[in-house]
């Protein structure tokens, strides 16, 4: 087995990269990030959503004691990267071919045209029902069309917001559209609410079932008994919503046939999708709920 070798950022966080060779049949080394945190009194080992395999470790751990704790744990880490990759398969979406996107639970045809200019633009034909991508060569078409997504995401909830609001004689806060890796949506203490942009590529009844849920907040900043009789009352569907988001919740990304790889001994190299393996529920600060992590395997 080959040595592990380890390398010092010079960031200001002293965040530690090693490489850790591996015993085993298919995953032959594997790229940790060694974080220091003087609370800790154990090792974590953590996949992030790129696939990045992170440790946590107590302030004075040697960072060769890592090696045998990760091959301890091959077996699991490839396992997780399999079921990652298996998951990645329904997210992947190769613009360059015209292949079709989410919006709302439905499909919309693509069509990607390079151009000479500096910026990309990203138009939706209501006639042809199909989305043109206009993008300059060499330029990723997937960045381009999440920015498109987040622009029309904030025009969706902002009207979603205000429709349902009335209806509970409600005032929310201003909405913001953020790129959260692990929820859904949240309320602040002041009634401002925030989605996950990949709400408007699932059914429209689920986008409304966070939107109700965010709402309720506003009168009750918890997840009590009151709040979910209320949510009960607003909106019968909500269980059902959040069982479809543990289902496909994971899928609601797009990522370039160019992901994240994992090199396996032996054979070509395995897509890996980005998700969090830890699934568990989110801290809520003070004054704010953060709800419904993002289920990784349903």
């Amino acid at each position: 087995m080959a040595a592990a070798r380890s390398t010092r950022s010079t960031t200001s966080d002293e965040v530690e990269e090693r490489l850790v060779a591996l015993d085993h049949p298919v995953l032959e080394s594997v790229q940790v990030r060694i974080r220091r945190n003087r609370r800790s009194r154990h090792v974590r080992l953590h996949v992030d959503e790129q696939g990045q395999v992170s440790a946590s470790v107590p302030a004075r751990f040697a960072a060769r004691r890592l090696d045998p704790i990760v091959q301890e744990r091959a077996d699991w880490l490839h396992d997780v990267l399999v079921k990652m990759e298996l998951k990645a398969r329904d997210t992947v979406v190769d613009l360059e071919r015209g292949e079709p996107v989410r919006w709302l639970g439905r499909w919309i045809n693509t069509r990607l045209e390079r151009t000479g200019g500096r910026r990309a633009t990203v138009q939706y034909d209501d006639d042809q029902d199909v989305l043109n991508l206009r993008v300059p060569h060499g330029a990723d078409p997937h960045e381009a069309l999440v920015a498109w997504y987040r622009r029309e995401a904030r025009g969706v909830f902002e009207q979603k917001v205000e429709a349902w609001a009335a209806l509970f004689g409600l005032q929310a806060g201003k909405v913001s559209i953020r790129n959260q890796r692990t929820r859904w949506g949240s309320c602040t203490y002041e009634g401002d609410l925030s989605f996950n942009w990949r709400l408007v590529l699932a059914p429209e009844w689920v986008l409304d079932s966070i939107v109700v849920h965010e709402l309720c907040h506003i009168d009750e900043l918890n997840h009590s008994d009151r709040f979910w009789a209320l949510l009960d009352e607003r909106y019968p569907r909500h269980e059902e919503a959040s069982e479809w988001l543990r289902e496909h919740g994971a899928a609601l990304r797009v990522t370039a046939p160019a992901a994240a790889r994992l090199w396996v001994r032996g054979s070509e190299p395995v897509t890996a999708q980005t998700g969090s393996v830890r699934a568990r529920p989110a801290r809520s600060r003070r004054g704010s709920v953060d709800d419904d992590q993002i289920p990784l395997f349903g």
